[in-house]
């Protein structure tokens, strides 16, 4: 038997997947706040939730996890 993670919640493209805050596309286009993991495009609201993401994405994504700032 193989234990199986739950899936991916689900994440509006404006929403910062680690706080949950609604961020401006093209802000985050120009200050470089954007990581692709697995083929899709996440965007943040600074380079604090960007890094916390980029060192353990799939923390962020499981749908047990509850954005909190």
């Amino acid at each position: 038997m193989t234990d199986s993670a739950p899936p991916d919640r689900s994440i509006d493209s404006t929403e910062d997947p680690v706080c949950g805050m609604v961020v401006d596309l093209d802000e985050a286009d120009a200050r470089g706040l954007k990581v692709t993991h697995h083929g899709r495009e996440y965007v943040f609201c600074g380079k604090g939730c960007m890094l916390e993401f980029r060192d353990d994405p799939e923390r962020y994504l499981r749908a047990d996890y509850q954005p909190s700032m």
